[in-house]
């Protein structure tokens, strides 16, 4: 870590800080940022009570809170208000460059937040990809955040499932409010949701909420034990899983009847103006839809012609339908790759990186049951105290979802050098108030991860040509996500035209274009941050060569991109900008 400290200073190319303490005004200054974020993120996690949980902080682990209610949107805007008032007091001509840049991020996401209020997300809080249901399932199987090791665990999750039905109430009422407002979800969103929700709510022995049944630790004394898992088993019978059903009622005979049938963000209210603010959340950069959808657009001729380079360097005499048809395998065999690949990727990872003392991860299916709910890959972070370690979630039940020849961007992607690291640097760093080290930037977060992913010949991993093309598959799909999102909500495309470009572009059935399709329907803008992240990346470090030449060091450059942790791409150019000039 002293590295990333001696990065962090010296590469701003600037004098270095003061001592700590430094002069009255700096300390003073710095003492009052500090506790300005610190009593922010205090109230944000009490009215946020499951992204609480999801940072370590067990204090709330027995509400979701009425997160959907115009009360609560009013308190979270009155605290958004307030701490930006109060951050304005600082003067910060005397802060140094720590403080600095914890003032800027802080500053940064209370005007975005405030910006965002203007949007009713509330209206539309349930989809087939990223909402509470999905979340809550994974939660309730045992295998997300929400811990399940002592009887109060077990208690606290008998409290959440109440907030959960009042939740579901809640959801109802804004959408029959959306109904009336002209804020309605795509059709084919909504029946996409339906038979998730069907899933969930049906009371069977598998279902994933009786999953923490048989798991219930053995410290538990009886007969106090049989007694918590017959409440348990009531909470789930008699109001967890009629709200799920109570909900799938709802959407099945009121709502999608009246659904768009469009697809578009820019058919709704203030559609155009709430789409060019989720590009710039997403992407976390100063960017616009159209200059977005150039960049897609070259990018995927750029990857097109390099495809077609790798298949006559493979070759292979028929088309890439056929290569990456003789590649396929099983998902059971990716999920065992995986594990044996994250041994082989720390360690190639070393000369590269600098990686923390155990950067170890899990790999675990996906819950049986979650498989519809959930990403086919995507990664849970370790619990801060340790008590549940950081996890690398596959679907071995969709075998397309996870082919062999995409296993190894996959893997870089989630784990080492990926999130996983990324993440972890982040989380560590103790020095830095906890919004900074829990935050996350689309942008650059998934622009990193999907970065890692192209790092496998530099790390000396399978270079063969099915893990190359596996490389360049995963680009191309980053790449034509930005071509499509801007294309459905910014550039008026047909739900028919996007599916029509994912399959002249990628190597998906129709299916798997609908769910893609859909995916970017249901979440405008979130298919941006990876392929505009990674390409900010990737051009920071062309720069970078350019201007240091022979001495250019790629380890010194990966650590000055992950050494303070995640922040928005613009903020990230600045202070490499400054880095680069720091002779080497």
């Amino acid at each position: 870590m002293g590295l990333f400290a001696l990065f962090l200073l010296a590469g701003c190319g600037r004098a270095p800080a003061p001592p700590a303490g430094g002069t009255p005004a700096a300390a003073a200054s710095r003492s009052n940022v500090n506790r300005i974020v610190d009593n922010y993120w205090d109230a944000y996690l009490e009215l946020n009570p499951m992204r609480a949980t999801e940072t370590g902080d067990h204090r709330f682990d027995d509400r979701i809170g009425n997160v959907l209610a115009i009360e609560h949107l009013a308190d979270s805007l009155a605290l958004e208000h307030r701490a930006l008032a109060d951050l304005s007091a600082v003067p910060v001509g005397s802060l140094d460059v720590e403080a600095r840049l914890t003032y800027d991020l802080f500053k940064h996401d209370r005007e975005l937040a405030i910006e965002g209020f203007t949007y009713p997300f509330e209206l539309m809080p349930v989809n087939p990809f990223d909402s509470l249901p999905q979340r809550f399932a994974l939660w309730g199987s045992g295998g997300g955040a929400q811990p399940f090791a002592s009887a109060r665990d077990y208690e606290r999750w008998l409290s959440r499932i109440d907030d959960f039905r009042r939740w579901t109430v809640q959801a109802i009422a804004n959408m029959r409010d959306g109904l009336r407002r002209g804020y309605t979800l795509p059709r084919n969103v909504v029946e996409r949701t339906l038979p998730q929700l069907k899933l969930l709510g049906e009371d069977t022995p598998s279902n994933v909420f009786y999953l923490p049944l048989h798991a219930m630790p053995s410290a538990i004394p009886e007969p106090a034990r049989a007694e918590l898992a017959r409440r348990f088993a009531d909470a789930v019978k008699a109001t967890l899983l009629p709200s799920y059903r109570e909900l799938h009622a709802f959407l099945q005979t009121e709502y999608l009847p009246r659904a768009r049938a469009g697809i578009s963000l820019a058919e709704l209210p203030l559609g155009d103006a709430w789409y060019a603010y989720l590009v710039r959340r997403s992407t976390t950069f100063a960017t616009t839809p159209a200059e977005v959808h150039t960049q897609g657009l070259a990018q995927v001729d750029v990857l097109h012609a390099r495809i077609e380079s790798l298949l006559a360097e493979a070759a292979f005499a028929g088309n890439l339908p056929g290569f990456l048809a003789s590649l396929r395998d099983s998902g059971h065999a990716a999920f065992a790759g995986g594990r044996d690949l994250q041994a082989h990727a720390n360690d190639a990872a070393r000369a590269l990186f600098v990686l923390p003392d155990d950067p170890a991860y899990e790999v675990r299916a996906v819950p049986h049951g979650c498989e519809a709910a959930l990403p086919a890959v995507f990664y849970q972070a370790a619990a801060p105290n340790g008590a549940q370690p950081a996890i690398f979630y596959v679907d071995t039940a969709d075998p397309a979802a996870t082919p062999p020849y995409a296993l190894q961007a996959q893997s870089l992607n989630v784990g080492v050098p990926g999130h996983h690291l990324q993440q972890t640097i982040q989380r560590t760093r103790e020095a830095s108030p906890r919004f900074r080290r829990f935050a996350v930037y689309p942008g650059f977060t998934e622009g990193w991860g999907a970065y890692a992913a192209t790092l496998g010949p530099e790390l000396g991993l399978a270079t063969d040509p099915a893990a190359r093309l596996g490389t360049l598959m995963a680009e191309m799909h980053d790449a034509v996500g930005l071509v499509i999102d801007t294309g459905l909500h910014a550039k008026g495309w047909t739900r028919k035209q996007a599916l029509e470009y994912a399959q002249a572009h990628l190597p998906v059935d129709a299916d798997q274009a609908s769910v893609m399709v859909d995916r970017i329907a249901a979440l405008p803008g979130a298919a941006l941050a990876a392929g505009v992240g990674s390409l900010k990346i990737q051009s920071m470090r062309l720069r970078a060569q350019q201007q240091q030449g022979a001495g250019f060091d790629l380890r010194a450059f990966h650590t000055a991109v992950l050494a303070a942790g995640a922040m928005p791409l613009d903020m990230l150019e600045s202070r490499l900008t400054s880095w680069m000039q720091t002779p080497p």
